[in-house]
């Protein structure tokens, strides 16, 4: 009993020592959430601090694009745009505006009367009384209009044919003077046809009209040889 209760208060005190609360430890270092915060700010200082090298991927993207356009048909759109966008602008040129010769009637109205004188007399007898109504008739329906562009023939019955040509057309005239003043024309074509008007009325004045109108070749030619009737 001696050697156990020897052992039994030697172990009292390490049992007390053992089931005693755990005094907190005091230590004289800071705290680690206290260190960390000054190392992130820091870091945070270090960032700002640092130098960053700018994007040149964009940059050379660009490039490489507009170069690529230069070869191209974006070449065209570019020198385009370097005109729209310079400093001097090409001045406008004021152009004369077309102006369009109103169209000049010189003559319109029916063949010379005189192509009726003489059917009317040979009514006497009984053959000229068709030639003196087919006269008669062209002075009702036949009418001729000659104008700075065009030279136009209106006949058939009652008038219901029309013919036309423009002086461009023409590459020779003949003609053949009547009494009274009047005459004949015909006017070869480039085509080939023929255009004839007869019994003119002022042919003197209406030919020298035409001839205005015509080229000049045609013109010449006809005053060398286009009057038939000239010796």
């Amino acid at each position: 009993m001696t050697k156990l209760s020897l052992i039994a208060v030697a172990v009292l005190p390490l049992a007390a020592q053992a089931f005693a609360p755990i005094a907190p430890v005091v230590s004289n270092k800071p705290a680690f959430c206290s260190q960390s915060t000054p190392l992130f700010a820091e870091d945070e200082k270090a960032a700002d601090a640092v130098f960053v090298a700018p994007d040149d991927s964009e940059t050379d993207v660009d490039a490489a694009f507009a170069k690529a356009e230069s070869l191209g048909r974006g070449a065209a759109k570019v020198k385009r745009g370097k005109r729209k966008g310079g400093a001097v602008q090409s001045k406008n040129v004021a152009k004369p505006a077309a102006s369009l010769t109103p169209e000049e009637t010189f003559f319109e109205g029916p063949p010379a009367i005189t192509e009726t004188i003489v059917p009317t007399i040979s009514i006497l007898t009984v053959i000229g009384i068709i030639p003196a109504a087919a006269a008669w008739a062209r002075q009702a329906w036949v009418r001729y209009k000659i104008t700075s562009r065009r030279v136009r023939v209106t006949s058939g019955f009652a008038g219901n044919d029309m013919a036309e040509i423009v002086y461009p057309d023409i590459v020779e005239i003949r003609t053949v003077k009547r009494l009274f003043g009047d005459g004949d024309m015909v006017a070869f074509l480039r085509d080939g046809a023929k255009f004839e008007m007869r019994n003119i009325p002022n042919f003197e004045e209406t030919m020298e009209f035409i001839l205005k109108q015509v080229d000049k070749d045609v013109a010449a030619q006809y005053k060398q040889q286009g009057d038939v009737t000239r010796p």
